[in-house]
């Protein structure tokens, strides 16, 4: 008889399922630091790009390794949520493509009222 778990290996229990969801996270944020340029992280005044890179490969590294509760694994959850809550809104606005969208506040051209 087929299971649920025999056909999608790696998602036996939640903490596996956890596993994958935050692996997933710190992917993401390392790849959004990898594709963007280094004069954003400058014009954006945080940290360097190799220093994100380097923070996020080696935490991401650690998951793989020690797993997400290890001591390394849990600093990685919060290094690749601080980029992807507080320095990716700012290199997206110093890209000028932060606030941007649907439903967007639409800054006015030309001269102000008086």
């Amino acid at each position: 008889m087929i299971t649920f778990r025999s056909l999608i290996p790696g998602f036996d229990d939640p903490l596996a399922v956890i596993w994958w969801v935050l692996l997933a996270i710190k992917l993401v944020a390392l790849a959004d630091a990898v594709f963007r340029p280094r004069a954003v992280f400058i014009a954006a005044d945080k940290l360097t790009k190799p220093g994100w890179v380097l923070i996020l490969v080696v935490f991401t590294l650690s998951q793989v390794f020690q797993g997400w509760l290890s001591f390394f694994g849990l600093i990685g959850i919060v290094a690749s949520a601080v980029y992807l809550v507080d320095a990716r809104p700012a290199l997206r606005a110093a890209t000028g493509r932060g606030r941007g969208g649907w439903g967007a506040i639409r800054r006015r051209r030309g001269p102000r009222p008086l």
